[in-house]
């Protein structure tokens, strides 16, 4: 670790490789596809060694390069929202209504959704959904059962559905 924070570049690259599939994994969650994943690894490691002499050792190391990759992709999916979108119409046959109904759905529209529920399918579909945690961590962390975070994320998701479909209707 101390040859990391050195800036020696043989045990930066032992580091990278030590970690690159699991910080991956935490990017593919957050990413449209795998190039884009890449993309949020690369700028997250940038990052981890950039700062790599604030880790403190109060929790684990991969919970902290865990963190710096999901404020990575945090980021870029805010500079996502504020280009504009480019819609294609072409080969615009007839489809799945559900597709349809998807494929029309801006990211705001799915945040407004996602925003309206009540707080506690909210908080279980964020934890769940969007930070990776699992059910047993969630239960731990909300001092709930782990049968109960999984039906808080089942509600939460009908719930969705049928705001969604609301707004198509």
């Amino acid at each position: 670790m101390q040859q990391c924070i050195k800036g020696n570049h043989l045990a930066q690259q032992k580091l990278f490789k030590k970690y690159y599939s699991l910080m991956l994994g935490v990017c593919l969650r957050y990413a449209n596809n795998r190039e884009d994943a890449k993309e949020i690894l690369q700028e997250g490691f940038i990052k981890i060694f950039r700062h790599l002499e604030t880790f403190k050792f109060e929790g684990t190391l991969i919970s902290w390069m865990k963190k710096i990759m999901v404020n990575t992709a945090i980021d870029k999916y805010r500079k996502k929202i504020t280009e504009p979108e480019q819609i294609s119409l072409e080969n615009t046959n007839e489809s799945d209504p559900a597709e349809d109904m998807l494929s029309r759905l801006t990211t705001e529209d799915l945040l407004n959704c996602i925003n309206q529920l009540p707080l506690g399918y909210r908080t279980i579909f964020n934890l769940y959904v969007i930070e990776g945690y699992s059910h047993k961590e969630i239960g731990e962390k909300l001092g709930i059962s782990e049968g109960t975070s999984k039906s808080q994320l089942f509600k939460a998701k009908q719930s969705l559905q049928e705001m969604i479909k609301k707004m198509f209707s």
